[in-house]
């Protein structure tokens, strides 16, 4: 089995976090992140992350016009669909972005860094100039 449909199935996220320049870590979906990732045979791919208990923002804390609920989906919430491709001899997959929670980002290419262990896979990328790096840890579903 080559490594593209190792990839293939369904993980639950075990952790997220944003690793600074400074050595610092950053938790952006808080401690205990929730998520899904799927990828398919066919070359689909689909993610959703969210950050549980997270609480409402008090209402003169929005900008005007925006609703709670509304601030909370785009703070704690994060999703996109597309299809993917592996690139082996790099340790890439890269997502193909056909729409996303994120309009802007419909039309992207989201490369990751991959490493498989056992039941576990490690994406990781850089995030800006600063030196940031996402690295997400996911379990397969069993």
């Amino acid at each position: 089995m080559n490594e593209g449909e190792q990839l293939q199935g369904c993980w639950l996220l075990r952790a997220y976090e944003l690793q600074q320049a400074d050595g610092s870590v950053v938790h952006p979906m808080g401690e205990h992140p929730e998520g899904l990732l799927l990828y398919s045979a066919a070359g689909h791919m689909s993610v959703h992350l969210l950050q549980p208990g997270a609480s409402l923002p008090e209402p003169e804390q929005l900008p005007p016009g925006l609703s709670a609920d509304l601030a909370m989906s785009y703070a704690c919430y994060t999703s996109y669909f597309g299809r993917y491709t592996v690139d082996r001899a790099q340790g890439l997959v890269t997502h193909h972005l056909r729409g996303a929670s994120v309009l802007a980002w419909a039309g992207s290419e989201f490369s990751r860094h991959y490493r498989l262990q056992g039941d576990r896979l490690t994406l990781s990328a850089a995030v800006n100039e600063q030196g940031s790096r996402a690295v997400l840890v996911w379990q397969r579903e069993q």
